[in-house]
């Protein structure tokens, strides 16, 4: 199986930054409200479950990250998205969990002292 092409990696590394995005901006909104706190989280997890360990759940994660984070600050009214409330805290709480679980959920490669990435580990040698 060939590994995907650079132009097809960073497509597809764009298209879940904007899902994050979206959902992000969709969960900023709706946090106010009991049912949107819970709907805007659980998908948040729901997705970043789905995605593939590695650059695209990390993506994914700073899209929302980023939107949640523009409601915190200050709009050109005066105004704030998220305020200094319960919900408020939680949002912001769950965006840095779903963040962290990002990162550590993103593998690294292993390599045998020759140098190769195909490191059987503790499974026995296939020779």
């Amino acid at each position: 199986m060939r590994p995907p092409s650079l132009l097809a990696g960073l497509l597809a590394g764009a298209l879940s930054a904007s899902v994050g995005v979206v959902s992000g901006v969709a969960g900023t909104l709706l946090h106010l409200h009991w049912w949107g706190l819970a709907l805007a989280l659980a998908t948040a997890v729901v997705v970043l479950g789905w995605l593939p360990p590695g650059g695209l759940r990390v993506a994914f994660a700073l899209g929302w990250c980023v939107a949640v984070l523009r409601g915190v600050l200050e709009g050109p009214g005066g105004g704030f998205l998220v305020a200094a409330d319960a919900a408020g805290w939680s949002l912001l709480a769950g965006s840095a969990v779903l963040l962290v679980a990002s990162v550590a959920t993103v593998r690294g490669r292993r390599t045998t002292p020759r140098g190769r990435a195909d490191d059987p580990g503790l499974r026995g040698s296939a020779t």
